[in-house]
């Protein structure tokens, strides 16, 4: 296939730039720059600088919950991972893959069905051992390996056999042996990979740039399932790599002296690991940090106080209730929609996020569904009378017998002010109780992705720019990162057909109508919010803001690792 094909195979795809004045990665997180779902790597075609690396940046971070790419799916995860690996593609800042570790666009067959890409000659990991075809072999394989369970499985269902060995895990080692064996990715030799799939998938090369394709590194790990290594005992391809570690204090990275693309910027990188924005932005006061999230209920402050530091733009990403079905009282599809029905979104974001965020019912943000937005007010929106009769529907009149229910939360400034007032909300338009419970970044994630909560704020943040991300594994029954547990099958149905429709209108269409059979009895989520990006950066850095891109979660510009660079000796 020819580079003009393959962009216009993205084309029809629909895979567009969201503006970068106005702001991927799934987020299943609150809206304190916490983090979430999913993420994207740095551009080819960005800057770069010359001369060698100097200075040191330190940025406020999340703790992550995991150090493998091929198990995570929380952003405060990705973030760290494009920083010490890289794929076959990343996504440059208009969201378009670009050649990383590959040498070029991939070649695919007539059908659409098999992908062969060479990689670039002599590719390292930073301990010098050659990296090759079998990495990206041994990595594919690891996401689909159902001992490794990856969360973003999902995204790789196309590919020949990855469902039948994720699927495997009551089967003897054997068996998961051969199932391995049958998964469709092969080494044709040390530099060429072949990848086959079952249907021809428009999305299917942008999926190439996420870090469930990451290489795995063969030299290091004895099998599929072998333990994945922590951060000082790793090896890495991407423009960094972990020199220190402490949990939940901070990482420092150094330049990766085998990284094979733009020359850094900065001779090291510190991650500050702190969950709550007030913090971070006071450690911002200080000179501590130099760049950070943000703290949205000190908003107007900030835009006075760093006027020309602070940074604003949408991001594409919805925060919403997340509700798991499978818990009492949030099976009860009218209680879902009293608890949204009795939350009034635009007093909550007035309040606690000073309009940075536009209160919303929708789960897809309008740039990516082709709506206007509103469209789901009458059913989720602020109707306290609504509310009360859905409640009294569901057994609980007045909020009478109601049992207890519980918000499970990030333990920050803005998750209680958030907490306290859905506390005040419910308690005054029905009557109920809600319980409050906080814990840290990483047990929440955890727990997520564990199922083990009833009722939590997180949502989603794209993590690349097509309506079917906002879908497939999310709301599927028993997908891969389903945490919610939602299951209905005409929603499955409508996705099904989706997904390899090459009709492209047609095929949004569709996914329109799953939004709809997604909220109209508000399962597993109730929208509350679209996200506005707001970060703080000295004046002393560059390579952050000038390459933001929609799917930054932490700091402008952050899969852009290797251009950051700071005049600050």
């Amino acid at each position: 296939m020819t580079k003009r094909y393959w962009r216009t195979l993205l084309s029809a795809a629909a895979i567009v730039a969201v503006a970068v004045a106005a702001v991927a990665c799934g987020d299943d997180d609150d809206d304190s720059g916490s983090g979430g779902n999913g993420g994207s790597a740095a551009t080819a075609t960005a800057p770069g600088g010359t001369g060698a690396p100097s200075g040191t940046i330190t940025i406020g971070a999340t703790q992550f919950e995991t150090w493998d790419p091929h198990f995570s799916d929380f952003a405060q995860d990705i973030a760290h991972f494009v920083y010490v690996w890289r794929g076959l593609y990343h996504l440059d800042i208009n969201d378009k893959p670009q050649p990383a570790m590959a040498d070029g666009a991939p070649q695919v067959s007539s059908d659409g069905k098999t992908y062969t890409i060479k990689l670039k000659k002599d590719l390292k990991w930073s301990d010098g051992q050659p990296l090759t075809a079998e990495d990206f072999v041994l990595g594919i394989q690891r996401t689909c390996n159902p001992d490794v369970a990856g969360h973003y499985q999902y995204i790789l269902t196309n590919i020949v056999g990855c469902d039948d060995y994720y699927n495997a895990a009551d089967k003897s080692a054997a068996e998961k042996e051969e199932l391995r064996k049958k998964v469709g990715v092969r080494a044709i030799d040390a530099q060429t990979l072949e990848i086959k799939i079952q249907e021809a998938q428009p999305t299917f090369p942008i999926i190439l740039a996420l870090w469930p394709t990451f290489p795995a590194p063969k030299h290091k790990l004895a099998s599929v399932d072998a333990p994945w290594p922590g951060p000082l005992e790793n090896v890495y391809n991407g423009p960094f790599m972990p020199s220190a570690y402490t949990e939940k204090a901070s990482m420092e990275l150094k330049p990766n002296p085998n990284w094979s693309g733009t020359p850094v910027g900065v001779e090291k990188v510190v991650l500050k690991y702190v969950d709550d924005a007030a913090v971070l932005n006071n450690a911002y006061r200080t000179g501590e940090v130099d760049a950070t999230v943000a703290n949205k209920p000190e908003l107007d402050k900030l835009k006075t106080e760093f006027a020309k530091e602070l940074h604003l733009y949408p991001a594409t990403r919805t925060i919403g209730l997340e509700f798991n079905v499978t818990k009492s009282p949030v099976d009860k599809p009218e209680v879902r929609l009293a608890l949204s029905q009795a939350t009034d979104r635009a007093t909550l974001v007035k309040v606690i996020f000073k309009d940075a965020n536009t209160p919303t019912t929708s789960w897809v943000p309008p740039a990516r569904n082709g709506l206007k937005g509103g469209e789901y007010d009458a059913i989720l929106g602020f109707n306290p009378t609504k509310a009360k009769e859905n409640l009294a529907k569901a057994g609980y009149p007045d909020g009478k017998g109601f049992p207890e229910l519980t918000l499970l939360l990030v333990d920050n400034q803005t998750s209680k002010l958030l907490g306290e007032f859905l506390q005040a909300e419910w308690k005054k338009h029905l009557g109920i109780d809600l319980k409050l419970e906080f814990v840290d970044s990483k047990t929440r994630s955890s727990r997520f992705n564990s199922s083990d909560f009833q009722l939590v704020v997180g949502g989603w943040q794209e993590d690349y720019p097509d309506p079917e991300n906002w879908f497939l594994g999310l709301w599927e029954t028993g997908g891969s990162i389903n945490k919610t547990k939602t299951s209905i099958k005409a929603l499955d149905d409508i996705i099904a057909k989706a997904k390899f429709n090459t009709n492209d209108e047609q095929r949004r269409q569709q996914y329109r109508e799953a939004e709809k059979l997604l909220l109209q009895e508000a399962n597993g989520i109730a929208p509350l919010w679209h996200t506005l990006a707001a970060f703080l950066v000295k004046p002393h850095i560059s390579g952050m803001v000038e390459n933001k891109r929609p799917g930054d979660t932490f700091v402008p510009g952050d899969w852009y690792i290797e251009l950051w660079k700071t005049s600050k000796k």
